[in-house]
């Protein structure tokens, strides 16, 4: 696929502000860390990468030393299409312990977003267990349809939770397209440059990673599957846990945040007036409601 002059430039700049590791199964992740301060872990979502959080980034390098990666099968990182090879988020949220190990943080806040919202939750249920490898101190949970009964799923969600619907998809994908029909998540796009939203859908389409989007997407399915290892753990963990929700979110609506804080027992921040994305859409009203509940 032709990556426009425009897309290339943003996917340049974010490539040499990073580097590459290799997990123990051989596959190499894309990680960014910068910053000074405590530690504080960002986990990205679907279909997406690292660089959500770029436009964040400066109202919160100054108070953090902030780490964050391309999970597999996203981003820059590898997108092994193998059958051997696990999109479970019980494996991205291993590998996510493994990843903040390799780059030296030995106790960190954690934040997720979308699905990385679940692979955060998956993290704190392997510290209870003593299997994450590093001590998770915070949480915060923004914007994921983790209560997934409660979600707006959209039909192109559901379709590609199928073989069917996730070929079908691939084989009639429109970079453009798809970056015009994602800015409905969005409570005002315009907040937004439009290069970061269209860079979203390059980079999911980015090597060979259509051939692998139908076995990520159902990590929707998960959300059902494994509800009582992800659920009853946010009320008895110990690890003091926040939400922040952007409250025009269409899909993750504000029903799962306000649940979320209920069985967790934290605050709830709202941000008005944003959407999906508040990293993206108001990233110094985000990264300063981060910053204080931190």
């Amino acid at each position: 696929m032709d990556i426009p002059a425009d897309v290339a430039a943003v996917q340049d700049r974010w490539a040499r502000r990073g580097r590459f590791i290799e997990l123990a199964e051989r596959h190499r992740i894309f990680t960014i860390q910068e910053g000074r301060g405590p530690d504080l872990v960002l986990v990205h979502g679907f279909p997406c990468s690292s660089h959500d959080f770029a436009a964040a980034l400066p109202f919160l390098t100054s108070r953090f030393r902030v780490t964050m990666w391309d999970q597999l099968g996203f981003g820059f990182s590898d997108k092994p299409a193998g059958e051997h090879v696990s999109y479970s988020l019980l494996d991205q949220g291993r590998r996510a312990g493994e990843i903040v190990r390799a780059l030296g943080v030995e106790r960190a806040r954690v934040l997720g977003h979308d699905m990385g919202l679940t692979v955060a939750v998956e993290m704190l249920c392997r510290q209870e267990e003593g299997r994450l490898g590093f001590v998770m101190d915070a949480l915060v949970l923004c914007n994921g349809s983790h209560l997934v009964e409660l979600a707006h799923l959209t039909p192109f969600q559901h379709a590609i939770m199928t073989d069917d619907g996730a070929a079908a998809f691939a084989r009639t994908f429109d970079a453009e397209q798809f970056a015009q029909g994602l800015r409905f998540v969005w409570g005002d796009p315009e907040r937004t440059p439009a290069v970061d939203i269209r860079a979203i859908a390059y980079w999911m389409a980015r090597n060979g990673g259509l051939d692998v989007l139908g076995r990520i997407a159902r990590y929707n399915l998960e959300r059902t599957k494994y509800a009582n290892r992800w659920r009853p753990i946010l009320g008895r963990s110990g690890v003091p846990t926040s939400v922040v929700w952007g409250d025009r979110d269409p899909i993750a609506v504000l029903e799962i945040g306000q649940r979320l804080a209920e069985m967790s027992g934290g605050p709830l921040t709202v941000l008005e007036g944003i959407g999906h994305f508040p990293q993206m859409e108001a990233p110094e009203q985000w990264a300063e409601a981060i910053s204080r509940i931190l």
